[in-house]
């Protein structure tokens, strides 16, 4: 999904419409992103689901997304979510879930990511589909995301057969 172009895009659009007045408030869930981030990059050392092939270093991408991406993604997303309206709510999460898929399909069709050791773009979404609520979770009840997260990172251990080293 890194590439230097998607990073221009994002990083502009935030700067233009990224809620920074309230930056403090959506901290904490913006840092357990990239935490979850940094804690799948140990735990799949050895066997990655997936991979950044640009022409910036894997792990240069790996440190933008978590570093940069993330926070500008969750400055957007938690800033602009709609507070009571349930459809309303469902149809922004699918939005982001869409967008997310769309620029990992994008970056899939430019030979700029790689699934590895049996991930798919199916599961990708599927995945998706679970961080943006985790993500909503997180900034109302951050214990509830923590719990639900250490769950579904077991499950994707165990699933994918990853070792503990």
């Amino acid at each position: 999904m890194e590439d230097p172009l998607l990073t221009i895009i994002v990083l502009a659009i935030t700067w233009q419409w990224g809620d920074w007045r309230h930056w403090k408030d959506y901290y904490s869930t913006i840092l357990f992103w990239a935490l979850g981030n940094f804690i799948y990059l140990y735990l799949t050392i050895n066997k990655p689901l997936w991979k950044f092939t640009t022409i910036v270093p894997s792990s240069l991408a790996d440190m933008l997304m978590s570093l940069v991406l993330f926070p500008c993604f969750g400055l957007l997303f938690l800033a602009y979510f709609p507070s009571k309206n349930i459809p309303k709510k469902f149809i922004y999460i699918i939005t982001w879930v869409l967008l997310f898929s769309l620029i990992e399909l994008w970056a899939l069709k430019i030979n700029h990511f790689a699934y590895l050791n049996g991930w798919k773009f199916t599961y990708s979404v599927i995945f998706n589909l679970f961080m943006f609520p985790l993500l909503r979770i997180h900034y109302i009840k951050p214990q509830w995301a923590w719990l639900i997260s250490f769950v579904a990172g077991v499950m994707i251990m165990i699933v994918f057969k990853i070792p503990l080293n």
